[in-house]
């Protein structure tokens, strides 16, 4: 009788059906129905694999991270057949960022697409290759800049740019979404609405993918090898009604709709339904964890995953109709207690991200605190035009808050660490969300996991993936061939939160000051900058390059201009000749900050 328990995977897209664990033998479990989880499992059935998904709740989330994903992302989100999922959400396109610093603010475009064909990457092997191209483009001030980001976001024809192989990356005059700005943008959006969507598509795979509603409270091990084979799962027993059964069906819903879709089947009116839980253990050679940034299977003897380093909190609201310096690019405001983010994930119903970054121990919601902590340390230093919808907010909405860490990745597949066993996502891998770079990551590993994963490699049925040796092999070159896109993405947003959160140093202020004045020099100053932060050339070297010509250029303006003025106050002018020697001290003390700032980070990335 336990092997014909009958369970509901019930969804927002599909009437309940019925279905028995005796029928469920999956060559793949993976543990987490959110961007990770379900963009692996779609890429994993789509490659011929038996796929059992299971999530703890079904229902939309509600969270204040993950609604911005890079135009990398857009890329590796569509070669997993899903780019149709940013449809129907009401999703805004992203054509870039604007940093802003107290009056003055630059803008930072993605590429443009009209260049895109016949061009080639002017870093690495294609050094050199690219066509000349216009100094102007558009007629924008960021011409030049576009020009050059473009070279760099082609890259050569076949060439691996994002980890793995995009034909479609740089050889098409037309982007993966709609682009009527004509740049490859990106898109930001209500994170629980790309969340359904995406489960929409996995409820609508077909008999190769099974979602199901359940709380996987622990792993199951073969008590002679000690392997991971499987799961001890709580799902949910069909509903019990007081009356005549009868189920409605959940269509797939608009934006509008994805927050009232209920999760589990919904009852006909009148019937009053009751569900219960049945715990049952389900087997399969692989495991994969993807459970989100408070993952309890961290903790599984042999994972060798650190505990993650918390390095500040966002505190998160929603404006409504509030005016972004530039519209439709994702808003940094450095202000001297921290960053504030700000970018629309609404586009009809224009609605705005508001984030802010604050440091430390967080004052308390209950009392106000927080509130009067953000309107007296921040408000003053955000744009004019935002003060108003900010307040409104403030006072309207329950301020929400979300953890910043930063979880350095470790290598799996070793003889040292479980067999059976994948950690994915941010249950293995975390970054500051400065960058939104977080989704892009986890769909470009969904790529290349599912070709490491996948039949082409393994072979059909459970016998490749049973071969844990063949598996761990996989793994470990996963582990360095997703270090162009995920190691810089990781680096970055780490080295640019050091950076725009460091008014209170001294030094850490004269690189923020040197920062932002190197991007208004435009150009290449931002073309590979911006090709970094899209993750459309995600190259370590150029990543290295341009942090330390940041560096230097910072250490310039120190010795020629001074250091910043403090904010309300007037700058005096160039310093005299009896300052440039406590100048010059300084300016050692600037350049081993840097030094201090990135190396580290890179030492972590990269450590097995």
């Amino acid at each position: 009788m336990e092997d014909t328990e009958v369970l509901t995977p019930a969804g927002p897209s599909r009437a309940p059906s019925h279905t028995s664990l005796h029928n469920i033998q999956p060559d793949i479990i993976i543990v987490g129905g959110g961007i990770a989880g379900c963009s692996l499992a779609y890429g994993l059935s789509s490659g011929g694999r038996k796929v059992l998904l299971l999530e703890r709740d079904l229902s939309e989330p509600d969270r204040i991270v993950g609604e911005l994903l890079q135009p990398g992302g857009v890329a590796a989100l569509t070669e997993l057949g899903l780019g149709g999922c940013l449809e129907g959400i009401d999703a805004t396109p992203v054509e870039g960022y604007c940093v802003v610093s107290g009056d003055r603010q630059v803008g930072i475009p993605y590429p443009d697409l009209e260049r895109m064909i016949g061009e080639e990457a002017e870093w690495g092997e294609g050094k050199g290759k690219g066509k000349k191209k216009e100094p102007e483009i558009n007629g924008t001030s960021n011409g030049a800049s576009n020009g050059v980001a473009n070279g760099h976001a082609n890259g050569v024809t076949g060439e691996q740019s994002n980890g793995h192989s995009s034909p479609g990356i740089g050889t098409s005059p037309t982007w993966h979404v709609p682009s009527l700005s004509g740049k490859k943008e990106g898109r930001s959006f209500h994170h629980g609405r790309l969340i359904m969507s995406l489960r929409r598509a996995c409820l609508g795979f077909g008999p190769e993918l099974v979602v199901l509603e359940a709380t996987v409270r622990d792993l199951v091990r073969c008590e002679h090898t000690g392997r991971v084979i499987g799961v001890s799962a709580a799902f949910k027993s069909p509903a019990r009604a007081s009356s005549t059964s009868a189920s409605t069906s959940i269509p797939p819903s608009s934006a509008s709709d994805d927050a009232a879709a209920p999760a589990a089947a919904a009852a006909a009116p009148g019937v009053e339904a009751q569900s219960s839980t049945v715990v049952r253990k389900v087997y399969a050679p692989i495991t994969i964890i993807a459970d989100g940034c408070f993952s309890k299977f961290r903790s599984t003897p042999g994972t060798r995953i650190p505990t993650p380093k918390t390095r500040s909190h966002f505190v998160g609201v929603v404006l409504k109709n509030a005016p972004l310096p530039l519209k439709r690019h994702g808003t940094v405001c450095l202000t001297p207690a921290g960053p504030v983010l700000l970018y629309q994930i609404g586009d009809r119903a224009e609605e705005t991200r508001m984030l802010v970054d604050v440091k430390g121990k967080l004052p308390s919601v209950a009392d106000g605190s927080l509130k009067n902590h953000i309107i007296e340390r921040y408000l003053p230093h955000l744009p004019t035009a935002l003060h108003d919808p900010i307040l409104t907010a403030l006072n309207d909405q329950r301020l929400r808050t979300m953890p910043n860490s930063f979880l350095p990745p470790s290598m799996q597949g070793l003889s040292s660490t479980p067999s059976g066993l994948i950690m994915v996502g941010d249950a293995w891998n975390m970054r500051h969300p400065l960058t939104g770079g977080g989704m892009t990551v986890a769909f470009n590993d969904a790529v290349l996991l599912t070709e490491y994963l996948g039949v082409a490699r393994l072979g059909e049925g459970r016998d490749g993936l049973e071969d844990w040796d063949r598996v761990g092999e996989g793994l470990r070159e996963w582990f360095w061939r997703r270090k162009s896109l995920a190691g810089v993405v990781n680096v970055l947003s780490m080295a640019l939160y050091d950076l725009f959160g460091g008014a209170d140093e001294p030094d850490l202020e004269i690189l923020r000051e040197g920062c932002f004045r190197y991007f208004e020099l435009g150009g290449e100053c931002i073309a590979g900058p911006v090709g970094l932060l899209s993750a459309l050339t995600p190259k370590p070297l150029m990543l290295f390059y341009h942090f330390f010509s940041v560096a230097f250029y910072s250490i310039y303006i120190l010795l020629t201009s001074g250091p910043p003025a403090s904010p309300g106050e007037k700058k005096t002018g160039p310093p005299g000749w009896i300052e440039l020697p406590g100048l010059l001290l300084f300016s050692f003390r600037v350049f081993w900050t840097a030094c201090r700032v990135l190396l580290p980070m890179i030492a972590t990335e990269f450590k097995v």
